[in-house]
């Protein structure tokens, strides 16, 4: 058995306290004892065994320490050993070149890990392919009885041709991975990752990622559909809505309705409504989301959908008290967001504008006014949409903490009354609770 740092046993216990804000000399003084000791100063998030989150510093993991922690995981016949001069675990015929996972230091969020990648791995990976074996770049997690290795596609780093280059994963992609066992997406940039538990990843360099989730596979199928690129005008999608006496239909935001609309067509002509289920009718002591989430007629979980326009800065969320219940009662909440390119009718002198005003009025629609303006929501109405990607954003134990803030907390109804603080999620946030994404291009 490989000695472990004073760091690395301390973490057994979880019986952990975070020192005060102020920096006291005896502060800076423990915060040595901690380096020497291998273990990180600044509190960060860690994942336990069950999934959820505390806050304490990083450990240092020796070489034998990282090389243990693969060759338990893994079979006999896996074995440590350097290779083109690169220190690896060698496993059938692939090549692990590995690294510690901690958090990125200084100023960035407790959620914000990362490995670092040193050129000499670009050389290396190269002489794999050239021998016929499979170069992965891996990064190991390691916090108590949690350990976790996230598996980048190496080939992002050599067309890049790293120079201590940062791979990065954040707390949820643990917490993922901890509780499914493994997770697989592509964060805002493109990179491919996996992140797999311990258990699993003997399986997952076997046979490549399995666990599949039934629920994105659904949003999936309807993206590829629905995603096609084209001007959706808002006038006529309105009256597709309303050819369907879609609940919806005279909504001023028509075009989050309109994805609503699509969505649910397209689950009942699929045969999809076992899977997900788009809610327009709340049932009593449920909860009134978008999404129902199904295991064929068992709810897993809700969610809800959103239209959003791509330079919008932050996601509008939900009530949070009510918010909060249904994520204490099923654990998981996703956010599915439908991004688009907008034209808004004010930048076309009001054309569509008036035109829309004038067809509800002449189909039967009475606005909250006694006299009709033609110009009724003029300020922000769009004249046409283009969907050019869909995100799912998973709200969990292990990052809600990061949308418990108030959103637009002095904004009012159009009566006057004040709205209910609301959850919101920041897009410099979003990796962290990305599970899903899709854009024209892919």
């Amino acid at each position: 058995m490989v000695a472990r740092t004073a760091g690395e046993e301390a973490q057994g216990s979880y019986l952990l306290t975070r020192p005060p804000c102020h920096r006291s000399k005896s502060t800076t003084i423990i915060e040595q004892m901690r380096y020497k000791a291998g273990v990180g100063i600044l509190d960060v998030d860690q994942i336990l065994p069950d999934g959820s989150v505390i806050q304490h510093p990083d450990t240092t993991l020796s070489e034998a320490r990282k090389n243990e922690l693969l060759l338990n995981a893994l079979t006999a016949g896996a074995r440590a050993e350097v290779y083109a001069g690169v220190r690896v675990v060698r496993f059938r015929d692939q090549v692990i070149f590995k690294k510690q996972i901690t958090h990125m230091g200084g100023p960035h969020a407790a959620f914000k890990k990362r490995i670092q990648i040193p050129n000499s791995w670009v050389g290396a990976h190269q002489q794999a392919v050239d021998d016929g074996l499979r170069p992965r770049f891996v990064g190991i997690y390691h916090y108590g009885d949690v350990t976790i290795f996230v598996d980048y596609d190496a080939r992002t780093y050599v067309r890049n041709k790293a120079n201590n280059s940062s791979a990065w994963v954040y707390t949820n992609d643990l917490f993922q991975a901890q509780t499914l066992g493994q997770f697989s997406r592509d964060d805002k940039n493109g990179n491919r990752l996996a992140s797999v538990r311990a258990d699993q990843f003997e399986r997952y360099l076997r046979s490549g990622y399995e666990e599949r989730n039934p629920h994105v596979e659904v949003i999936d199928r309807f993206s590829t559909v629905f995603l096609d690129g084209q001007r959706i005008d808002g006038l006529e999608a309105v009256q597709e809505m309303h050819a369907s006496n879609w609940p919806d239909r005279f909504q001023n935001e028509w075009a989050g309705f309109y994805v609503e609309f699509r969505l649910s067509r397209y689950l009942a002509e699929h045969h999809l409504t076992n899977r997900v289920v788009v809610q327009k009718e709340k049932r009593r002591g449920e909860f009134d989301y978008d999404l129902r989430f199904l295991d064929d007629v068992v709810l897993e979980h809700y969610g809800d959908l959103k239209a959003s326009n791509v330079a919008v800065n932050e996601s509008p969320g939900n009530d949070k008290e009510n918010f909060l219940r249904c994520l204490e009662k099923y654990g998981r909440f996703w956010y599915v967001i439908y991004e688009h390119e907008t034209w808004h009718g004010r930048d076309n002198y009001n054309v569509t504008t008036i035109a829309w005003n004038d067809w509800r009025r002449s189909v039967g629609h009475v606005g909250r006014s006694k006299v009709y303006d033609p110009l009724s929501y003029a300020a922000k109405f769009k004249e046409a949409v283009r969907f050019v990607g869909v995100k799912i954003l998973e709200v969990n134990q292990a990052n809600v903490s990061l949308v418990l803030k108030d959103f637009q907390k002095d904004f009012r109804q159009p009566d006057g009354k004040p709205r209910k603080a609301k959850v919101s999620i920041k897009k410099r946030d979003i990796d962290n609770f990305l599970i899903y994404t899709k854009t024209l291009a892919g």
